[in-house]
């Protein structure tokens, strides 16, 4: 990739304007790397998280929601189910692959992280309707939003006293998959 996709934060708010009510914050001029450095300065590792979600695109979001939910060690079978399919999908993006996390997300608990990650993955575009319903486009947002949700709830999840370092890591993570190309294995 090399740079974001959004130079500024004004930029990434006008596309997904959603992001406004996460961040709490319109947009500026404010230069996108530097939002999230200022947030991890900071110590608002929640917004910095959110940012880099809505950031990268839908793909390199769910690679890089995979990787980062693979260091919450209380993942249950459920969610590593989840999680694979996601995965799955992010190394080999095909509508089977979409279709099934998608049906697992909406299977699975909402107040699980591991069923976001699934629910990011299979609303990242397609139709994100039952097969047997009218078809329903997924929201632009909807990949973004889901990966929040996964690593927030990820987040939280983590002992305490471990829980700063690895939100740093992981912001760290989306930033090198921002300035360079993504390997999907």
């Amino acid at each position: 990739m090399g740079s974001p996709r959004f130079a500024t934060t004004k930029d990434l708010v006008a596309s997904f304007p959603s992001a406004a009510i996460y961040l709490r914050e319109e947009g500026s001029s404010e230069d996108s790397l530097r939002y999230v450095e200022r947030r991890v300065a900071e110590n608002r590792l929640d917004l910095a998280l959110t940012y880099c979600a809505f950031l990268l695109p839908r793909r390199e979001a769910v690679w890089w929601g995979c990787q980062c939910l693979a260091d919450v060690d209380a993942l249950n079978e459920t969610e590593r189910d989840c999680l694979r399919l996601a995965r799955d999908w992010a190394q080999r993006p095909d509508e089977a692959r979409r279709r099934l996390a998608l049906e697992q997300g909406l299977g699975s608990s909402k107040s699980l992280s591991g069923t976001w990650i699934a629910l990011a993955a299979g609303r990242s575009g397609g139709n994100i309707a039952p097969a047997d319903a009218e078809p329903v486009a997924a929201d632009p947002a909807a990949t973004a939003e889901a990966v929040r949700a996964a690593l927030l709830s990820g987040s939280t999840r983590v002992a305490r006293e471990k829980r700063d370092a690895i939100m740093k890591r992981w912001v760290t993570l989306a930033v090198s998959h921002i300035e360079s190309a993504v390997e999907f294995r």
